[in-house]
């Protein structure tokens, strides 16, 4: 029995591929932010050698707050900007 047909079969069948939907950008600092917190508490009992991530943290939520600010500032100039046009 050939196994042709049933793989002419399955190839004709669409892929299905399922990716995960990127987080939103305030989930990303939301779970930075949580993260941050955890290390924090373990090293204010005695895990000293969490600093470096803590600083590492740190730089990451600076980061994703400076593009969650630039993206505001984008919406207000483009809706500020939407008015203007109109008249």
């Amino acid at each position: 029995m050939s196994t042709r047909p049933a793989a002419r079969a399955a190839a004709s069948q669409p892929a299905h591929i399922h990716l995960p939907l990127p987080g939103s950008l305030q989930d990303k600092i939301d779970r930075v932010r949580n993260a941050r917190a955890v290390i924090a508490t373990k090293i204010t009992y005695g895990e000293e050698w969490m600093l470096p991530l803590l600083k590492r943290l740190n730089t990451e939520l600076a980061k994703l707050e400076e593009t969650q600010d630039l993206l505001l500032q984008a919406t207000e100039i483009a809706n500020h900007a939407a008015p203007n046009r109109a008249a």
